[in-house]
């Protein structure tokens, strides 16, 4: 005798059922914008850095140091950013525009000069000098 199997291949439907499935798997369709809308993400984002100095700003000029030395190692870029005394001095808004001139500035290293007449951006850089001193000397 032959054994003939009675369920069909696929579920019934049970409409009494209340859990929904998706008619089939969702898929990442990636999604070309037009140019016009390229320029105005591009000017939003340039209208909020500068409006607000503390984001992060890209650099559009290549960064060269002339002695390796300048360059700072990660444990002294985690120093500074723990510091409660550098990220205290960071909530001064006077504070952040004038690091913010310095760092969209065609030269600098003038507004650099400039600033380092403020005592308060003298002390701040001297915290941020000390930390880096300490860091050092921990390694």
């Amino acid at each position: 005798m032959k054994f003939v199997k009675k369920t069909p291949c696929a579920k019934p439907s049970d409409p009494s059922s209340t859990e929904e499935k998706p008619a089939s798997p969702a898929k990442e369709v990636p999604v070309k914008r037009p140019e016009e809308a390229n320029d105005v993400v591009e000017k939003t984002q340039q209208k909020a850095s500068a409006a607000s100095p503390a984001k992060e700003i890209p650099v559009a000029r290549p960064i060269i140091v002339e002695e390796e030395k300048y360059i700072l190692e990660k444990t002294q870029f985690e120093a500074i950013a723990s510091s409660s005394e550098i990220r205290e001095a960071l909530k001064d808004e006077a504070l952040q525009k004038l690091i913010y001139s310095i760092d969209s500035s065609s030269n600098p290293l003038q507004e650099l000069d400039e600033a380092m007449g403020i005592e308060a951006f003298r002390e701040f850089t001297d915290k941020i000098l000390s930390n880096i001193s300490k860091s050092n000397d921990e390694q």
